[in-house]
């Protein structure tokens, strides 16, 4: 497996093309800006799906473009349809150089829904609180979890944000500490990676949850 986490766009979104090598195939998480640095990363690989943990524009920004390139299937959770050309603000879809409008998905996401990137396998984890239809996938075999916005490096998403709700985003993130072992890789939605077994004992906002 490769795993490349490119910081895209002004609001660092990361951006993860999971690769696997023996058969060069490979998916995007989350493109939410410069399309082209994507495209340079994706070359000689098959790309089978774009992938986004949720319906943000800063997260979505780019599905356009790389489905009218590489004609590939986009997954995204039915219940953050809704977002998917909501700038947030007034045009803050120019700000951040999202091509709009996104289009529909092709498959919906859902909880339990296998992915096979070669011979990856990712479990579908839908988490929602960040935004109602919030995904992680979880690759056991190589102890990597991509979290999308459900958590950071000594943070957690917000849920002050359209569809938001702090009472889910508290049960999901009780679900993934639950489940998942501490050696468990966390690629977050923004800023750098970290684990579940660090964010247990130093994330403060899990304090008083776990």
């Amino acid at each position: 497996m490769i795993l490349k986490i490119l910081p895209v766009g002004l609001l660092s979104v990361n951006c993860s093309i999971l690769v696997d090598q023996k058969e060069g195939k490979a998916v995007v998480f989350d493109p939410g800006a410069d399309a082209q640095n994507i495209e340079k990363e994706l070359q000689g690989l098959e790309l089978v799906a774009i992938i986004c943990t949720h319906g943000h524009i800063d997260h979505v920004g780019q599905v356009r473009t790389l489905k009218e390139k590489f004609r590939v299937p986009f997954y995204l959770h039915k219940e953050d349809v809704f977002l998917i050309n909501d700038p947030i603000w007034p045009g803050f879809e120019k700000h951040i150089g999202a091509n709009l409008p996104c289009p529909q998905p092709d498959e919906f996401l859902e909880d339990g829904k296998e992915i096979k990137v070669g011979e990856i396998n990712l479990r579908v984890l839908h988490t929602p609180g960040h935004t109602p239809g919030l995904c992680c996938f979880y690759a056991e075999d190589q102890e990597l979890l991509i979290a999308g916005d459900l958590l950071f490096k000594g943070g957690v998403g917000r849920w002050d944000l359209p569809g938001g709700s702090l009472e889910d985003l508290k049960k999901s993130l009780l679900r993934v500490f639950s489940e998942l072992p501490d050696n468990t890789l966390v690629v977050c939605g923004h800023y750098e990676e970290t684990t579940i077994g660090h964010e247990r004992v130093f994330n403060p906002y899990l304090r008083g949850l776990l």
